[in-house]
C-alpha cells in the first residue's frame, strides 16, 4: 500500500544534497596560514631544517673527528719542535733555556701551563697564561675533557736508556677547538639561511602554481548556485598546464554539466511526482475507505480525511495522537487493536480484522471491516489500516434480522421466532418438570373492518391489538403474530402440577379475551373486535412444536364453529380429529397424483319445457378401499389444506375437456352452460384469471358454455376485486352465478354491482316451501328480484313435483334436484343428453 506512503510524504520538495551551504563556506574561507602555501611551506622548513641538522651533524662529527686528528698532529709537531731544546737545557741546566722552551710552548693559544722536571724530578722551569672564559666551554665538556695533558720524555742524545727529564704542559681544548665551533657556526648559519631561502621559494612557487589556482577554484565553487549549477563555470587554467589541477577544473566542469541535466531531469521527474503525488493524495482522501498508519507504539502517523472527518479530526490533527485517545469511545477492544498492530509489524503478516466497532464523535455508531498489513514508512515499519464502512450494510443485516424474526406491522415476533422459542420453552419444560400453555388467538369478523373502513385501520387495530397482548401477560413470556389476524401466546412456568397450570391459562385466556373485546375509540367511532381463543398445555406426550401449534389451532377452529368470543381447550376428541384430517391430506394427495377424483354431473332442467338446458359438474372422490368419499368429508379438508386450489385448477381442466367432446359429439348446444363451483382461495388467487384463459386457450370450448358459480361470501369480502377478476373472465364468455343465495348478505346494492347473469336459489328455502309460508315468500321475493334485474333463476334441491308447480308460478326458470336426477357419472348424463336430444326431435 504505497499510496499510504505517498500521502504522508510533506508536499514540500527535497533539494539535492550540497555538502555545506555556500554562504556559509564564504564566510569561513581558509585564512592564509590555514593555506597550502603556508601548510606546504611549514612543512618543507621542517622537513628543511630537519635535513640540514642531520646532515650537519654528520658533517660536525667528521669535522670533530678531522680537527682532533689534527690537534694530534700539532702536539706531535710542537712536541718535536720543543724535545731538542728541552733536552739541552736540561742537560746543562741552563735556566733560561728552559724559560725560552716553556714561553715558546705558551704561544700556542691553546697550551696554557708547561712543566719541564730534569732528571731527579725537580722542576727546571715553569709557564702558565690564563685561560679566557669561552662560551661554548660547557658545550666542549659534552663532547671532550675541557683539559687534555701531554708529556714527553727528555732523552740524551746518545744514551738508549737514559732519561734527561721530562716535558709537561696542558691544553685547553676548548681553545684548541675555537676553529672547530667558527666553522660549524659559520656553516650552520650559513645552512639555515640558505634553507630559508629555499623555503620562501617554495612558498611563492606552490602559492602561484597551485594555493591561487587553488582559491580561486575555491570562490568560483562557492558562488555556484545549488539549484542551477550549470550557469556558473571554473576557470580553466592556461592551456599550457596539463597537471592534475587543470584535470580536476576540467573535470568538475563538466561534473556541472552532468549535475545541471540531472537536476533539470529531475526536477522534471519531482514534478510529475508531485502532480502523481497530488493525485494520489486526492484519490486516498476520496477513496470511500479509511485509511491510516499505526506505529508499534500505537501513534497515528497518517490518516486520510474519510477516516479522520469519521473521527471528527483533521488530518494533521491526526498524527502523532494515541490510539487511546483517539478511540477512547471505542467499542472495540483498544488492546486487541493494539495486539494486532504488534503481530502485523513484528511478525509481518496481514490480518483480516473481521469488524471493529466505534463511536465517531458526533456519537454515531460505526462499524467497519478492516484489513491490516505491515508497511515500510520512512526508517520504520509501520501497521497501515485499511477500513470499509459497513454499517450501513451491518444495519441492514440487523433489520433483515429483525424482520425475519419479527412482523412488519406489530413488531412482534413472527412464526420462525415463535418456533425456535417454543422449542427452547419445550425443553425446559420438560427439564424442570413444569406446564406452560399456548394460546392461538383469532379475531373474530377482522375483514369486516378491513372492507368497511380500509387496510390502514385495520392495521391499526392490529397494532393496538398486539399491545394488549403484550400488556396482559407476563415478561417471560412470548407473544408472536403469524398471519394476518391470528396471534399465539406462550404462557410459561404456570404450574408443576397440570390441572393448576391449565386453569391458569384459562384464566389469562379470559383475560386476554376480554382486554381484546375493549372497544377501540377511532375517528370518534367505537371499534369492537372480539377473539377466538385455542388452549393447548404443555409439554405432554411428547408433542412437536408444530403439533402444539396445529393442536391450538384445532382448538380455535372449534370456537369459530361454536359461535366465536371464547375459549376451547385441546381434547382428545379433537386430536382424533386432526389425525383423521392429516391422513385423508395424504389420501388426498395421492388422489389427484392417481386420477381417483371425477366429475358428476347434475342435469340443470326449464321450468317450462322440461329440457336439460345444462348442468352442474360436481366433484367426487372414490377412494380405492374406502369407496364413494362424501364431499361434506373431503370438501374442508381441501379448503384447509389449500389442495382446493390444485384440484380446482383440475375440475376447471377436466370440464372444459368435457365440454369439447360434447361439443364434438354434438350433445352440447348453443345457450347450455356447464356450471362448475369455485372455492374462495382459488377465486382470490392473483394469478386465478391467467390460468383460467389460459386453460380455455387450450381446450377451445363452445362460445359461453361456462359457468363459474361463487358464493356471496367471496364477493362480499372483497368486493371492487371481486367485480375486477368477474368482469375479466366475462369478457372472455365466462358467466357467473351467485350460488346458495338469501344465505348470506343478500345485499343489493353489490349485486346490481356484480356481472352475475344467474342466481341459484338455496334448497334451504326450497325444501320446505310447500309448508313453510315464510319460504315461499322468501323464494318469491329473490324470483321477483332476480326477473326485475333481468336474471337467471334457478332453484336447487327441487325433489316434489309441487314444489316445481310452485317454482313455476313465482316465475322460476330453471330448476336441479332429484325431481329429474341426481348428480351422475358422465356416462350416465351423456345418455340423459342424448334422450332428452331424441325427445326434442320426435314429431310432437
Amino acid at each position: 500500500m504505497n499510496i499510504a506512503l505517498y500521502s504522508a510524504v510533506s508536499s514540500s520538495t527535497p533539494t539535492i544534497p550540497i555538502p555545506g551551504n555556500p554562504s556559509s563556506m564564504r564566510d569561513k574561507a581558509p585564512s592564509f596560514f590555514n593555506g597550502i602555501s603556508f601548510q606546504l611551506a611549514k612543512i618543507g622548513i621542517i622537513l628543511a631544517f630537519v635535513l640540514s641538522f642531520l646532515l650537519s651533524s654528520i658533517q660536525l662529527y667528521l669535522d670533530y673527528l678531522n680537527q682532533q686528528k689534527e690537534l694530534e698532529n700539532l702536539i706531535d709537531r710542537v712536541i718535536q719542535v720543543a724535545t731538542p731544546p728541552a733536552v739541552r737545557s736540561v742537560s746543562t741546566l741552563d735556566d733560561e733555556l728552559s724559560y725560552e722552551v716553556v714561553n715558546g710552548l705558551l704561544r700556542y693559544g691553546f697550551i696554557y701551563e708547561v712543566v719541564i722536571y730534569d732528571d731527579t724530578g725537580n722542576i727546571l722551569a715553569q709557564g702558565s697564561s690564563p685561560r679566557p672564559d669561552l662560551p661554548t666551554r660547557w658545550l666542549t665538556g659534552k663532547i671532550s675533557e675541557n683539559t687534555r695533558e701531554y708529556t714527553a720524555t727528555l732523552l740524551l742524545p746518545g744514551y738508549t736508556d737514559g732519561t734527561a727529564g721530562s716535558i709537561r704542559f696542558y691544553v685547553d681544548m676548548d681553545m684548541a677547538l675555537e676553529g672547530f665551533y667558527n666553522r660549524s657556526k659559520t656553516g650552520m648559519l650559513t645552512g639555515i639561511f640558505r634553507n630559508m631561502f629555499l623555503v620562501l621559494l617554495l612558498f611563492f612557487v606552490f602559492y602561484f602554481t597551485l594555493t591561487k589556482p587553488l582559491v580561486r577554484l575555491s570562490r568560483e565553487i562557492n558562488s555556484i548556485n545549488p539549484d542551477h549549477p550549470g550557469v556558473n563555470r571554473l576557470t580553466p587554467l592556461p592551456s599550457q598546464r596539463k597537471d592534475e589541477l587543470a584535470q580536476l577544473i576540467a573535470s568538475f566542469n563538466q561534473l556541472l554539466d552532468v549535475v545541471e541535466l540531472s537536476l533539470a531531469k529531475r526536477r522534471a521527474v519531482e514534478l510529475a511526482l508531485r502532480k502523481s503525488e497530488e493525485h494520489l493524495r486526492q484519490i486516498i482522501d476520496h477513496l470511500p475507505v479509511m485509511i491510516g498508519a499505526r506505529n508499534i507504539a500505537g501513534y497515528y502517523l497518517f490518516a486520510n480525511k474519510a477516516l479522520a472527518n469519521e473521527l471528527g479530526y483533521t488530518p494533521e490533527q491526526m498524527r502523532n495522537l494515541h490510539v487511546r485517545q483517539l478511540l477512547k469511545n471505542s467499542v472495540f477492544d483498544i488492546d486487541t487493536m493494539l495486539q494486532n498492530d504488534y503481530r502485523v509489524i513484528r511478525g509481518n503478516e496481514e490480518l483480516d480484522v473481521i469488524e471493529e466497532r466505534f463511536i465517531t464523535a458526533s456519537g454515531k455508531q460505526l462499524f467497519l471491516q478492516t484489513h491490516i498489513m505491515p508497511l515500510a514508512f520512512y526508517d520504520e515499519k509501520v501497521a497501515l489500516i485499511v477500513s470499509v464502512d459497513i454499517t450501513e450494510r451491518k444495519n441492514a443485516q440487523a433489520k433483515m434480522e429483525f424482520m425475519a424474526h419479527h412482523d412488519a406491522l406489530t413488531g412482534l415476533p413472527n412464526r420462525v421466532q415463535l418456533v425456535e422459542r417454543l422449542e427452547h420453552e419445550l425443553r425446559r419444560a420438560e427439564r424442570h418438570g413444569y406446564y406452560g400453555a399456548v394460546l392461538f388467538i383469532d379475531l373474530d369478523q377482522f375483514k369486516n373492518i378491513n372492507d368497511s373502513l380500509g387496510h390502514p385501520v385495520g392495521d391499526k387495530v392490529l397494532e393496538v391489538v398486539a399491545t394488549r397482548l403484550q400488556q396482559s401477560v407476563r415478561e417471560e413470556d412470548l407473544v408472536a403474530r403469524l398471519s394476518g389476524d391470528e396471534f399465539v401466546v406462550v404462557l410459561t412456568v404456570l404450574d408443576q402440577n397440570m390441572e393448576t397450570a391449565a386453569l391458569r391459562a384459562g384464566e389469562i385466556s379470559e383475560k386476554i379475551r376480554s382486554i381484546i373485546s375493549q372497544p377501540y375509540v377511532y375517528d370518534s367511532m367505537e371499534l369492537r373486535v372480539t377473539c377466538s381463543v385455542g388452549v393447548v398445555v404443555y409439554p405432554d406426550k411428547n408433542n412437536s412444536v408444530h403439533e402444539l401449534l396445529r393442536y391450538a389451532d384445532t382448538a380455535m377452529y372449534q370456537v369459530k364453529e361454536k359461535g366465536r368470543d371464547s375459549i376451547e381447550f385441546f381434547n382428545e376428541e379433537m386430536a382424533d380429529k386432526v389425525s383423521r384430517q392429516l391422513v385423508m391430506e395424504g389420501d388426498l394427495h395421492r388422489a389427484l397424483e392417481e386420477g381417483q377424483f371425477e366429475l358428476y354431473y347434475q342435469p340443470k332442467m326449464d321450468v317450462i319445457s322440461s329440457r336439460v338446458v345444462g348442468a352442474e359438474a360436481l366433484l367426487r372422490w372414490k377412494h380405492p378401499t374406502k369407496g364413494m368419499v362424501s364431499p361434506v368429508d373431503f370438501i374442508p379438508v381441501l379448503e384447509t389444506s389449500g389442495m382446493i386450489i390444485d384440484v380446482g385448477q383440475w375440475v376447471l381442466e377436466d370440464a372444459c375437456k368435457t365440454l369439447v367432446k360434447w361439443s364434438e359429439q354434438g350433445l352440447w348446444h348453443e345457450g347450455m352452460k356447464l356450471s362448475i363451483n369455485i372455492s374462495p382461495r382459488q377465486f382470490r388467487r392473483a394469478a386465478f384469471v391467467q390460468d383460467v384463459i389460459d386453460t380455455i386457450e387450450r381446450f377451445p370450448i363452445p362460445p359461453n358454455s361456462l359457468d363459474m358459480e361463487i358464493t356471496e361470501g367471496i364477493v362480499i369480502q372483497r368486493v371492487e376485486d371481486a367485480i375486477a377478476t368477474m368482469t375479466l373472465l366475462s369478457d372472455k364468455g365466462i358467466s357467473f352465478s351467485l350460488d346458495d343465495f338469501g344465505t348470506g348478505y343478500s345485499s343489493i346494492s353489490y349485486l346490481k354491482r356484480l356481472p352475475v347473469s344467474t342466481l341459484k336459489i338455496d334448497q334451504g328455502f326450497v325444501r320446505d316451501i310447500i309448508v313453510d309460508r315464510n319460504d315461499r315468500v322468501l323464494v318469491e321475493t329473490i324470483i321477483t328480484m332476480g326477473n326485475l334485474l333481468d336474471m337467471e333463476l334457478v332453484a336447487e334441491g327441487v325433489e316434489e313435483a309441487e314444489q316445481l308447480a310452485i317454482l313455476k308460478a313465482f316465475g322460476c326458470h330453471f330448476y336441479q334436484g332429484y325431481l329429474f336426477s341426481m348428480p351422475v357419472e358422465l356416462a350416465v348424463f351423456e345418455s340423459i343428453l342424448r334422450t332428452d336430444q331424441q325427445r326434442i326431435l320426435e314429431p310432437a
